[in-house]
């Protein structure tokens, strides 16, 4: 196949702004093959993906930090929130969080394990 019959898409590289020229391509469809005897691992491997979590609560991720370690989560306001800090607590204490208040280090502190009966 030669470069002519391709065509070239030109692009621009929304941090730098340099133009990136892509070549798409059009080749035979690969056959799937499917084994119904193989077990089927989900990937990727299902992670508590806590940042999306806050998002579906309606946190904006721009006004906090998010910190995890050893199942549990750590969310600090990054400044001030005023009268933010309602919402964002009501939404918060809806995953289970509880504010912890220590000053500059005031955080919510969330379990992500789930306790075993």
């Amino acid at each position: 196949m030669s470069v002519k019959n391709n065509k070239v898409t030109w692009i621009t590289c929304p941090d730098c702004g340099s133009k990136i020229g892509i070549v798409i391509s059009v080749g035979q469809k690969a056959p799937v093959v499917v084994h119904e005897e193989a077990e089927v691992e989900e990937w990727p491997p299902e992670e508590i993906d806590f940042k999306a979590k806050l998002e579906a609560a309606g946190v904006d991720l721009a006004l906090v930090d998010v910190e995890q370690s050893e199942g549990t989560a750590m969310v600090s306001p990054k400044k001030f929130l005023g009268d933010m800090w309602g919402p964002i607590n009501e939404s918060m204490r809806g995953l289970g969080g509880t504010w912890i208040r220590n000053g500059r280090n005031s955080r919510w502190e969330i379990k992500l394990e789930e306790p075993e009966d």
